[in-house]
C-alpha cells in the first residue's frame, strides 16, 4: 500500500512539472512599432507541434544576442524563452516582445495542435 501511495504521488508531481501554466513575457509591443533597420537578421519561423524549437544553435560560448520575437501568424498564441532554466512565457497574436543579452531562443506551442509564425529580429551583442 505505501509502495503504491508513494507510486502515485511520484506520478503526479511529475505529471505537474509537465503542465506547467505558461505566464506573460514582458514588455509587449505591436509589430508594427519594429524597425528592422536596427537588426543584423530578420527572418520568420513556422512553429509548429513538436515540443520546442532551438532557433540558435551551434553558438559559440561566449556568443549574444539583442532581439525581438513577434507573433505574427493568423491565429494562436505562441511560447517563447531565452534562457534554458527558464520557463516559457506566451506570446498573443499580432503581439511582439523584446529580449537583451541571450545565449539561446526557444520557440514552441501553447496548445499542442496549433502552430504559430514568429518573426525574429536579431542583433550581435557587442
Amino acid at each position: 500500500m505505501r509502495l503504491l501511495t508513494v507510486s502515485l504521488l511520484a506520478a503526479a508531481m511529475a505529471f505537474s512539472a509537465h503542465a506547467q501554466t505558461l505566464g506573460m513575457i514582458g514588455p509587449s509591443f505591436a509589430p508594427s512599432s519594429v524597425k528592422a533597420d536596427n537588426f543584423d537578421a530578420v527572418f520568420d519561423v513556422k512553429v509548429n507541434t513538436l515540443p520546442s524549437i532551438p532557433v540558435l544553435w551551434n553558438q559559440t560560448a561566449d556568443a549574444r544576442w539583442d532581439g525581438v520575437v513577434c507573433n505574427v501568424g493568423k491565429e494562436n498564441r505562441g511560447a517563447v524563452k531565452v534562457e534554458p532554466t527558464a520557463r516559457f512565457g506566451y506570446l498573443d497574436l499580432n503581439t511582439c516582445t523584446m529580449f537583451s543579452n541571450f545565449h539561446m531562443l526557444d520557440l514552441t506551442t501553447v496548445d499542442p495542435d496549433k502552430e504559430w509564425t514568429a518573426r525574429v529580429y536579431l542583433r550581435a551583442r557587442k
